[in-house]
């Protein structure tokens, strides 16, 4: 596996699952911005914007947390959540 730091948002839109109980994930377009929503339960989800800075892709999720895409595996790696595949994958 061979994470980016820098990808186009649009490559990683959609509905992801974690592989060791994190909560699930979102990451959709709202006008101009893309951002990413921890859905701890239905009534209670966390949003944040997705940032570009630094040669980092960050989010403000009760802090920073790094985030980093495999193209080829089509995987994301949240620094403080693990790997994420996409959701409707088995």
């Amino acid at each position: 596996m061979e994470y980016e730091a820098l990808f186009p948002f649009c490559h990683i839109c959609g509905s992801w699952k974690s592989n060791r109980n994190s909560p699930p994930i979102m990451v959709f377009r709202d006008g101009g911005e893309y951002k990413i929503a921890f859905i701890y339960h239905p009534d209670a989800v966390v949003v944040s914007t997705l940032y570009r800075s630094g040669g980092i892709v960050w989010a403000d999720l009760l802090g920073r947390i790094q985030i980093a895409y495999d193209r080829e595996e089509d995987r994301l790696l949240l620094a403080t959540e693990g790997t994420y595949i996409r959701a409707d994958d088995s």
